[in-house]
């Protein structure tokens, strides 16, 4: 099972039951909040279809009651033609059952499971999700790609619109190509998605960004994952600083395990 991103404190199940609904007092740690700094470019959705209580950046699922699985999106649809990467912190203990993050597109229904305890999140050919489990889902297929993810862990999901290539990061690691066959159609409307048959199940997005796919985006990306050190150099460099401002999160995926 795969260690906590950092060491701050996280809420037992004791401060979950008497947080009063109010998420925020569910997860003191910001670690990860905002690394780009350029504040949020979308923020959850909260809609009466889900039995839960969002409050921008967070969620707590089920915060009242248990009645089957609860889905929540985000408010902005993921454009086709961007690369989009967003993280998450698991701030609940993680032996609750069925809690899935990923994406869906527009035809997926926000209650379409609130009277069953499933793992909604690529049960179909709408969605494509990262079970708690380490296992990943689509189309009801659920295949081994990671270990479990514990609690504390950062999340991350890499959106390439561009290319319908979907990958995930567990603490800042890659952890490879999970699908390549999210929709490109502009038509397709994805959207960050997080599902939870768990009580009181506490979500926190810490980041999130999308950048338009570019050759300058490209060749970034290429230079970062291979050599990390020579772009820290052109990070000094006050013409390519505020260019390389932008590709943040490539650098820090690639270059935080260097």
């Amino acid at each position: 099972m795969a260690h906590g991103f950092c060491d701050c404190w996280i809420p037992t199940d004791t401060d979950e039951e008497h947080c009063g609904g109010h998420t925020p007092n569910l997860v003191g740690c910001q670690c990860g909040d905002n690394e780009g700094g350029h504040g949020y470019s979308w923020q959850w959705e909260d809609t009466k279809e889900s039995d839960s209580l969002v409050t921008d950046r967070d969620i707590l699922f089920h915060s009242t009651r248990i009645n089957g699985t609860s889905i929540v999106k985000g408010k902005q649809s993921l454009e086709p033609g961007m690369v989009h990467y967003w993280e998450m912190c698991v701030s609940s203990p993680t032996f609750r059952p069925d809690v899935v993050l990923g994406i869906g597109t527009q035809d997926v229904s926000l209650g379409q499971c609130a009277n069953r305890y499933v793992s909604a999140l690529g049960s179909n050919d709408h969605s494509w999700g990262l079970m708690f489990s380490g296992r990943i889902q689509h189309c009801g297929e659920q295949l081994p790609y990671w270990q479990n993810i514990s609690q504390g862990c950062l999340v991350g999901v890499y959106l390439d619109r561009s290319r319908g290539h979907l990958e995930f990061y567990l603490n800042r690691k890659g952890l490879g190509l999970a699908y390549t066959n999210v929709p490109v159609d502009p038509s397709v409307k994805i959207y960050p998605m997080v599902c939870s048959t768990g009580s009181i199940t506490a979500i926190r997005l810490n980041n999130c960004t999308s950048v338009q796919d570019t050759l300058q985006l490209r060749s970034f990306q290429a230079l970062a994952k291979k050599q990390p050190d020579q772009v820290s150099i052109l990070r000094q460099i006050p013409g390519f600083r505020a260019t390389l401002k932008s590709y943040w999160f490539l650098y820090l995926l690639f270059h935080y395990f260097e």
